[in-house]
């Protein structure tokens, strides 16, 4: 304990006899950091930030709602509009056509924008830039991208499902025809109408005419209408069954194919946006005065290590 208190006593007498030095050292290093961290070196930037929750999105396998919209979010659609939007190549001032420009691109992009996950299932869009209108505008745009990426896909997907049901509506309008030409003509050539109705008048009067006797003028015409039933009639009837059938599967695809066509062509949003970006009136980045800390700290550190090496030395040599 007590070699521990003459240690420090020793490095207290070092500060002391050194003081000038850690002073012009202070001095150098705030005066350094301050301009180095100027807007001539580092411009300052400004964060404009919003917070949504995703709606309206159909999770795909088992990942989240917000797990597809990080995706969206992600995707290089989105990254390229907003780069192509703002020109960003020429605010970042990157050239492109040079190598590795794209890369670069890609990295300062990463560096100002961020896509988080927060702690409750929402998604924070932040966006770092020079001028804090520009920042605003990003986080925005960012959320219009993505509405319209979503949209795209969801519309992408329908226009799928339309294909399928515009087939299947030919096929089952294909099948209603033939029926429907089948029928025509069992009405046309058998005077079959009503296979029900007609079975019960037609028996009725061919019981009143054979009370009248065989020779009533009637009786001809009555006994071919009970022909053509005896011998269309399971035909029409069972014709008859498979229309009502394919009528009803009909419909229900027709109306399927109006659901999907009336959700093809919604607007849809797919974010409740809860805090909206606003243009910032404070700087986000760069801390001066954190980095002025910093740097006078670590300037004296590494002149307290030199005092502490050069008497180490000192007294090796006594």
């Amino acid at each position: 304990m007590q070699e521990y208190t003459q240690s420090n006593y020793h490095f207290l007498k070092l500060i002391i006899k050194w003081k000038l030095y850690f002073i012009i050292v202070t001095v150098l290093a705030i005066l350094t950091a301050s301009l180095f961290s100027s807007e001539l070196f580092i411009p300052s930037k400004y964060k404009s930030f919003a917070i949504v929750y995703p709606c309206n999105l159909t999770p795909y396998s088992q990942e989240s709602a917000t797990e597809q919209m990080m995706q969206l979010l992600a995707s290089a659609d989105i990254q390229n509009s907003i780069i192509k939007k703002f020109d960003l190549p020429k605010r970042y001032k990157i050239d492109t056509t040079a190598q590795a420009g794209k890369a670069a691109l890609i990295a300062t992009y990463e560096s100002n924008v961020s896509i988080s996950r927060t702690q409750f299932e929402s998604i924070e869009i932040k966006v770092l830039d020079t001028d804090p209108k520009v920042a605003c505008a990003m986080v925005k745009e960012i959320i219009n991208a993505l509405n319209l990426k979503a949209r795209n896909l969801q519309r992408d997907k329908t226009k799928e499902v339309l294909v399928v049901l515009s087939n299947q509506l030919k096929y089952e309008k294909q099948q209603l025809d033939s029926i429907s030409f089948r029928l025509l003509d069992l009405r046309t050539k058998y005077q079959i109408l009503d296979y029900n109705s007609q079975a019960k008048e037609i028996m009725k009067a061919y019981l009143k005419v054979l009370g009248s006797g065989k020779g009533s003028e009637n009786f001809k015409t009555i006994e071919g209408m009970m022909h053509n039933l005896e011998e269309k009639g399971g035909d029409y009837y069972e014709s008859m069954k498979v229309f009502s059938e394919l009528l009803k599967g009909y419909s229900k695809t027709k109306l399927d194919y109006n659901l999907e066509w009336r959700n093809m062509n919604k607007e849809l949003t797919y974010t409740n946006l809860v805090t909206a970006p606003t243009p910032s009136d404070k700087k986000a980045y760069p801390i001066r005065s954190l980095i002025v800390l910093v740097s006078a700290v670590s300037a004296n550190l590494f002149l307290f290590l030199i005092i502490v090496f050069l008497d180490t030395k000192r007294k090796a040599f006594q």
